[in-house]
């Protein structure tokens, strides 16, 4: 009888000891589970935010130097990856988008229709972006420019006087205006509207392109001679 008391005496107080026993953290782990999840991340989220800051910075600063370059499919290459992984990131979309309405410019010049099949995408670019950042005035340029290479110059006048408004004295988008009255002034006069009319859009065109050019002679811009032969071919049109 006694050996069976001892026993469940001993059981008893076994149990007890190892119930308590988990009742409290090791010694020394207290201090680590009170401390919240976020304070020990915090240094290696900053860290991590600070490289992707930088590599994003690093990636801009080189694509636009190609594009300085008017190396246009290499940046084009470089960014596609970039934006589509991060589509709301406003830089790197501009710049791809720009990158690729000055292709579709080139390919449309040549008399090369391919460009057809990448026009859209800086138009849906900027359209998109337009919606998170509506004071932003590259994205009416991007918009504007991809309607004035679709022929679509009753928008793209529209759309780039809104480039203009905030932005009066950018010789780019002033271009882009010119190029839009100068492309509605020749379609006027290939669909034998009133001369008049069509005088005065080339008149209208004249104008923007010799705005543009005083402040390319401020700035010293590389456009200049391109800008001469657009004002010289206008002025012979005007005649």
């Amino acid at each position: 009888m006694k050996k069976r008391f001892w026993g469940m005496f001993c059981c008893v107080c076994f149990i007890s000891f190892f119930l308590l026993s988990f009742d409290k953290p090791i010694s020394g782990a207290q201090e680590v589970y009170n401390v919240p999840l976020s304070k020990t991340q915090q240094p290696v989220l900053l860290a991590v935010n600070a490289y992707a800051q930088s590599s994003q910075s690093d990636l801009y600063a080189q694509a636009e130097k190609l594009f300085k370059e008017k190396k246009y499919d290499r940046v084009i290459n470089l960014l596609l990856g970039p934006c589509y992984n991060n589509p709301v990131n406003v830089e790197l979309n501009v710049l791809l988008a720009k990158a690729q309405v000055e292709k579709c410019a080139i390919l449309k010049a040549k008399g090369d229709n391919s460009y057809k099949a990448i026009i859209k995408q800086p138009y849906v670019t900027g359209r998109r972006l337009h919606k998170m950042v509506k004071t932003n005035p590259e994205l009416y340029y991007i918009v504007a420019k991809s309607l004035l290479i679709n022929d679509r110059y009753h928008r793209a006048i529209r759309t780039i006087k809104k480039a203009l408004y905030f932005a009066p004295n950018n010789a780019d988008y002033l271009i882009v205006l010119g190029d839009a009255y100068s492309a509605q002034a020749k379609a006027a006069k290939r669909n034998d509207e009133d001369p008049y009319n069509a005088n005065r859009l080339f008149s209208k065109a004249k104008d923007t392109y010799d705005k543009a050019m005083a402040i390319m002679k401020k700035n010293g811009n590389e456009f200049r001679t391109n800008l001469k032969e657009k004002i010289k071919a206008i002025s012979e049109k005007m005649k």
